[in-house]
Formats: C-alpha cells, sequence, structure tokens
C-alpha cells in the first residue's frame, strides 16, 4: 500500500467511496454522501492538515502495484498544545479483509509517534464489530461506551459509541 495526502486529484474516487452504502453503514447515520456534499464538506475536511510539516491529516492509499484507490486513513489534532489526535480510516469494499485497514493504522499510528503526540483516539459506533476488533489489533483499548442523543429529520435516535485509545506517552509497543 503507498499513501499519499489527500488531494483533489482524488475527488473522484472519494465520491465513490462515500457513495458506498455498505462503506457509510456505520458512518453519517448511513447516508451516503452526495457528490456536491463531498465537493463542499468531506474534500475540504481531509485537506484540512496537508500543509503541517509534522505529517498528520488525512492520506489517500492506493494498492502499490496497480495503483488502484482502496480508501483513505486520518490522523487529525485534537487540542493545542497537541497531546492527543485522533484516528479515522474509510476503505472500499474490495480493500476489507485484506489487511490494508491494520497496515494504514499502524502507519497513522507512527505519524503520531513522530509528532511526539500522547495519545491516539477513536470513536465508533458500538455495533461496529469489524472496527472494533481492528482498534485492539493496532494496540487501543476500549475507554469509554456511551450513548448520544442525535437527532434526525424524523425523530430522535439514540446511538451507542465507544471510545477507543493508545497512550504513547507510556511506551506502548505496537503490534509486530
Amino acid at each position: 500500500m503507498a499513501l499519499t495526502r489527500t488531494n483533489w486529484p482524488d475527488v473522484d474516487d472519494v465520491v465513490a467511496l462515500n457513495a458506498d452504502s455498505d462503506v457509510m453503514r456505520y458512518v453519517d447515520h448511513g447516508r451516503s454522501m452526495t457528490p456536491a456534499r463531498v465537493l463542499a464538506e468531506e474534500m475540504p475536511r481531509l485537506m484540512a492538515h496537508n500543509r503541517r510539516a509534522d505529517r498528520l491529516g488525512s492520506w489517500v492509499a492506493r494498492d502499490r502495484g496497480t495503483g488502484s484507490f482502496l480508501g483513505w486513513f486520518m490522523i487529525t489534532p485534537v487540542d493545542e498544545p497537541l497531546r492527543t489526535v485522533e484516528l479515522a480510516y474509510r476503505l472500499r469494499r474490495r480493500a476489507w479483509g485484506r489487511g490494508y485497514d491494520l497496515e494504514g493504522m499502524l502507519c497513522m499510528i507512527e505519524m503520531a509517534r513522530a509528532a511526539q503526540v500522547s495519545i491516539v483516539i477513536a470513536t465508533m459506533m458500538a455495533v461496529d464489530v469489524a472496527s472494533r476488533r481492528l482498534m485492539e489489533k493496532a494496540g487501543l483499548h476500549l475507554v469509554q461506551a456511551l450513548i448520544s442523543e442525535n437527532t434526525g429529520s424524523t425523530a430522535a435516535a439514540a446511538r451507542r459509541e465507544v471510545d477507543y485509545a493508545l497512550d504513547l506517552a507510556m511506551g506502548a509497543k505496537l503490534p509486530a
């Protein structure tokens, strides 16, 4: 897998990724994103940290052999001064189950370590068992489960989320 900074030439791939209902099942209440929303919100969000010298931000993942788009990984600052970063990722269905998810997450954690970050966090829906297992494989540990009240267009809906964290300041070792 090869990682490059997310940029405008990646927009068609990001549009296709966010249009896949299976990919978006646990994101944004399971709604696919329109191309207009990807252009207006998602691409600027993914590119917001591109000029950082510490390499934190969003990275597009491509197959090293074919150059085909696999998805993106993101490690973004949560606070200033920088102590905590948040880890996120999104992969195309055809990349699922091939180890790209763990490889990308470990790369993001190494970028956080190089930036001398203390804590890496990630939040996901409790029902997303595959992502929860992945967090644990990457060395993150469950720190809390919470229920958030989200108002939708028709009614309020309760949603369970879980938070995972990795304390890099404690000398945590990453999986081999």
